[in-house]
């Protein structure tokens, strides 16, 4: 009986004794998961910041380098282009008729100069800070009319209250719709409604065209349009048939405007 409950003691005490290794080994294992898990991530956040830093230094560069295009463009090229339109505007004052072929020229040399302003801003450092989305809307929607072909039209139901940073990647949304409407729809007419929706901006483009005839065309600019709409907290979708295509973006926007 006595051997017994040596054997028994013996048994417990070794029992123990492995589990106390296995749980010194499984703790082990564990903290070593664990410095493995933390370097992995300060090797993942070392390389996502030295990844951010090059992108912010590569931005810095290409800031510089379209500023200082926009300067020559306003400055030299800009200046060259009036020079013309002045002297083209003496030659007309001198004759008594005027040709029609250089009233033409005076007013393709005026489009030209509002058009390289405009760009010349576009490419200002300060631009970006300044974006305003409906002024380029507006923009874009005299571009998309100025061809007599199709009827571009916006109906601005709430304004969406979004800082610059953000109208910026919304506007690239709905330019990248408005293009695939013009390449692909065979339509008469776009439309681009802006809604509120509760506490979110609520856009639409509508076309009467065609609608998407084939999977190629359905999938050209959807996947940049529902990237850059996710990358703002947002939703897309959209809907096709024979008599056009819809589609909806929907943005969270700040409201603080609301609340004073």
């Amino acid at each position: 009986m006595q051997k017994l409950s040596n054997d028994i003691v013996v048994i417990l005490g070794a029992s123990v004794f492995f589990l106390l290794i296995t749980l010194f080994i499984v703790v082990l294992l564990m903290a070593y998961k664990r410095r493995d898990y933390k370097h992995l991530k300060e090797k993942r956040l070392l390389e996502e910041d030295f990844n951010s830093q090059l992108l912010r230094s590569q931005i810095e560069v290409q800031e510089q380098t379209f500023s200082q295009i926009g300067k020559e463009l306003h400055d030299n090229v800009g200046q060259l282009l009036s020079t013309s339109r002045m002297l083209i505007g003496l030659a007309e004052r001198s004759l008594q008729t005027p040709p029609d072929t250089l009233l033409t020229a005076n007013a393709t040399i005026g489009k030209a100069i509002t058009e390289l302003r405009s760009l010349s801003k576009s490419l200002d450092k300060d631009w970006l800070s300044q974006f305003n989305l409906l002024d380029n809307l507006k923009a874009e929607v005299l571009r998309v009319n100025a061809g007599n072909a199709i009827s571009a039209n916006l109906h601005i139901h709430a304004e969406p209250v979004l800082p610059s940073s953000k109208q910026i990647i919304l506007f690239r949304i709905i330019q990248e719709a408005v293009q695939n409407a013009l390449k692909h729809s065979n339509c008469k007419v776009i439309d681009i409604y802006f809604y509120r929706k509760g506490t979110d901006a609520e856009i639409t483009v509508a076309d009467n065209g065609t609608g998407f005839q084939n999977k190629e065309n359905k999938g050209m600019g959807l996947k940049n349009m529902q990237y850059r709409t996710k990358l703002l907290g947002g939703t897309i979708h959209h809907e096709s048939s024979i008599k056009g295509t819809s589609i909806v973006i929907v943005i969270p926007q700040t409201l603080e405007t609301d609340e004073n």
